[in-house]
């Protein structure tokens, strides 16, 4: 008995394949991205002193130069003073100057 896909050309089956890897590729790429939250009332002073307006310069920050190059962690994955240790190695990678630092540094503790 032959197989349905062994009577189709090699043309068809790539025509048929095409959607499946593009949907697998988009599947995949959903599942690599970090969910990253979203500043609200809530997380003002939560850890540190930072108005909304800073921590969503921080989470711009956080997402547009930290993840330019990698993929992001989640900001509640590190404790306060693991971030401190993170921010001064990747900071000047990131190029964020002394207040942008600060920003991001806002942004992830006060998850």
């Amino acid at each position: 008995m032959l197989n349905s896909l062994s009577l189709l050309s090699n043309k068809s089956k790539s025509i048929l394949m095409k959607p499946i890897l593009i949907a697998l590729l988009f599947v995949a790429s959903v599942a690599c991205t970090t969910q990253l939250y979203t500043p609200s009332e809530k997380n003002v002073n939560k850890v540190e002193t930072a108005s909304l307006a800073e921590l969503q310069q921080g989470h711009d920050l956080f997402q547009n130069k930290c993840g330019k190059c990698h993929k992001l962690p989640k900001p509640g994955s590190h404790s306060k003073d693991e971030w401190v240790k993170i921010l001064g190695k990747m900071a000047p990678k990131a190029k964020l100057n002394t207040d942008e630092s600060a920003l991001v540094f806002k942004y992830v503790v006060n998850n």
